[in-house]
Order: structure tokens, then sequence, then C-alpha cells
């Protein structure tokens, strides 16, 4: 019953009629099962550009590889796995499928691999420590922050049993010139702060978030360039404000997250819980659990359907892309990987689905994609140039 029930998912799949329900439960697998993928991948021989990708090699790895256990639930769970995989272009631990932008249809073509990018160029994450620079100018690296804590003209600092930054004013430091406290994340880094006020933000890599120097006591005012996670404490009489680039968040107490990277052409504000303002210079939208507001400076927002597995999965350790372009997935890497810009010599019509684990390095990313497209990837002086 259940061999049938897997060879219906994979016919509804090739068929482009597969449930976005049963889309997910293939990723979530794929995932689970990434490094088995990768170690399959590494026994195929190098293709030329004249030769389609095994993709039959890679499944009778698979199978080799994977011993099915008594259990019901694990048999299932393994053939499901094993199916995805005989069915998907499997590339470098890269669970992708590709996309015809044209007619949205599962297209099979001949792989061209280019593996030009040399190991010496890559550019991994980087593991610097962040930096925080208080409203006085004052620089503070990570690893100066311990339990024990640090105080400076009014400003205590100090890490909590679960590893935040926890932040505590014992006066105000407004200045006319900087009222400001910066919290900057390095490409590659991550960390969590705990503000004076008991809200929580979770910073991706590549964000500078800002509070006022007068946070807690005039106002709770905060700004973001970049990503995070909001866990904000409810306080009806002090509204919490996070200012992007392209609008204004207005929260009393809720979690949601703000994506405003620099290079992104607009922000996104997508609630998980309570509700939240967004305002612009053209419209106001409010949100609801499960909502996502889209904006642009100048050009108005719009509110669509969040979907939370994509939009979280930073804090999760991935890259995950549904039906995504070419640019909007490099556009999440240049924020991860120390790379200056990417540079695109044509515009390419190629959508990707799947995920990417976040530890794995720049090479096997592109050259994965590499795989799976008609895409070549060369990096040069910590710029990638993306050709046909």
């Amino acid at each position: 019953m259940h061999k049938n029930r897997f060879e219906e998912l994979n016919q509804k799949f090739l068929n482009n009629i597969i449930s976005e329900e049963e889309l997910q439960e293939y990723l979530q697998l794929l995932e689970e099962h990434e490094d088995l993928f990768y170690q399959s991948l590494d026994s195929v021989q190098p293709i030329d550009k004249h030769h389609e990708f095994d993709q039959q090699q890679v499944y009778k790895n698979l199978l080799n590889q994977v011993e099915l256990q008594s259990s019901p639930k694990t048999k299932r769970l393994n053939y499901k796995w094993i199916s995805i995989a005989a069915t998907l272009l499997i590339a470098s631990g890269i669970g992708f499928y590709l996309y015809s932008l044209k007619d949205k249809s599962l297209t099979h073509k001949d792989i061209n691999v280019l593996a030009n990018v040399e190991s010496k160029e890559v550019s991994n994450p980087l593991h610097e420590s962040a930096a925080i620079l208080l409203a006085d100018g004052t620089e503070v690296a990570l690893e100066d922050v311990s339990e024990k804590g640090m105080e400076h003209d009014g400003v205590e600092l100090s890490k909590t049993a679960d590893d935040m930054i926890k932040v505590s004013f014992s006066k105000s430091l407004a200045q006319a010139n900087k009222a400001f406290h910066e919290f900057r994340t390095a490409k590659g880094t991550s960390y969590n702060l705990q503000l004076p006020d008991g809200s929580k933000v979770f910073l991706n890599s590549g964000s500078v978030f800002k509070i006022s120097a007068e946070f807690n006591e005039e106002n709770r005012n905060s700004e973001l360039s970049g990503e995070a996670f909001f866990e904000v404490a409810h306080n009806p009489e002090k509204p919490f404000l996070v200012k992007t680039k392209d609008y204004q968040v207005k929260v009393l107490g809720t979690q949601f997250n703000v994506k405003s990277y620099p290079t992104a052409k607009q922000s996104k504000t997508s609630l998980l819980k309570g509700s939240v303002q967004v305002n612009s210079s053209k419209a106001a939208l409010m949100l609801k659990p499960g909502e996502q507001a889209n904006g642009q400076a100048g050009n108005g927002m719009k509110k669509v359907r969040a979907n939370f597995r994509e939009v979280l999965a930073w804090r999760d350790g991935y890259f995950r892309f549904q039906n995504a372009s070419v640019r909007e997935i490099m556009n999440d890497i240049i924020n991860w990987y120390d790379i200056k810009e990417v540079v695109y010599e044509f515009n390419s019509e190629e959508h990707f689905t799947g995920s990417i684990v976040r530890s794995r390095s720049l090479h096997d990313v592109l050259h994965g994609m590499e795989k799976i497209s008609n895409l070549k990837f060369e990096i040069r002086e910590r710029r990638v140039f993306v050709r046909k």
C-alpha cells in the first residue's frame, strides 16, 4: 500500500500537480537525509558537457547506502526520500529541482558541469566577532561580554544562560550627534539580544540593528538593515517601532520577522503571532498571523500569505527557496558568504525550489547549481560572475 502511495506522489511530482503540503514534506525529507545525498553524489564520476547527470547512478548508490529497518514508519520514510532522489536532480548535497519560468513545469535538460570555481578562491562564511557600537562611539567585541557582564557609561552588557547578549541601561545616553546603540553581525555570523524592556531580537548574518539610547525610557525606537526575528514584550504605552529602508513596523507585543537588506528590492515583514501595523509614505497595512507585508519605498505595499518554513529557514541553519529566481537565491547567498557582489552577464529564466545547509562551502553551493541547470559560476576577487 505504501509503495503504491509513493509511486502516486512521484507521478504527481513529475506531472507538476503535487500539493503544497506534499511538496513541503518532500523538501523536509531531503534536508533530513542531505548527508547521504552528498555521499552518494561523491561517488559519481565527473561528466562533461556532452553527457547528462547520471541520475540512475545516484539512485543505485542511495539504495546501497540505506539499510531499510523493520519499522514500517522507517521503511516508509526511507523509501519516500529515495523515491524523491530518483526523481530529482541531486547535486552537491543540495535538493534542488528546476522549473521553467514559462510553463512552470519540471524541466529535464542536458546538464553542463563547469567546476571552474577553484577552492582557493572560494569565500566561506566568516566567523569573526560581531561588533557592538555604543552611542558614545565605544566599540565592544562579543568575546568581551561574559556572564559576569561589563558596564560602560550607563550601558550594561552581559551573557544570559542561553547565550543571549543582555542589554540594560542604568541611565540615558541620548546624544545630539549619535543617539543609537548599534549591534552588528558580520557575514557568516549571528547572535541574539535581550533588550532593556525584555524583548528578544535574533539577528541574521550581515545585519545592523540599532536601538535608541533612550530605549524603554522615552520610547522603544529601533532601526534594522538586514534581517531579524523579534519577540516583543507587550507595552501598550510605548509601541515598539522598527524602521527599515522601505517602511516602519509598529507593534505593541508580538512575534514577527523582518527582512530588509540594502541589496533587496523590497522589505518583508512576516507575522507569526499577535498583530503589527506596517506604515510607509504610500500606505498602511495591518497584519494578522500568517500574513506578510512586502513593500518598496515610494511604491506602496502588498499583503501576501507568509511561508514560515522559508521565512525562518535562517534560524534553522538553512537557505530555503520555493520557485525562486537565481537573483533571489544569490541575494541570500551574498548576505552569508564573504563576497562583495554578484555580476549577472545574462538574464536567467530558471527558478529553483529546495534547500541549502548554510554550513556548506560556497563551492558546493555553486557547483550544485551548475549541475542541475545551464548556469556557470566563477569567483574572482570576491565577486561571483553568473554566466550561461
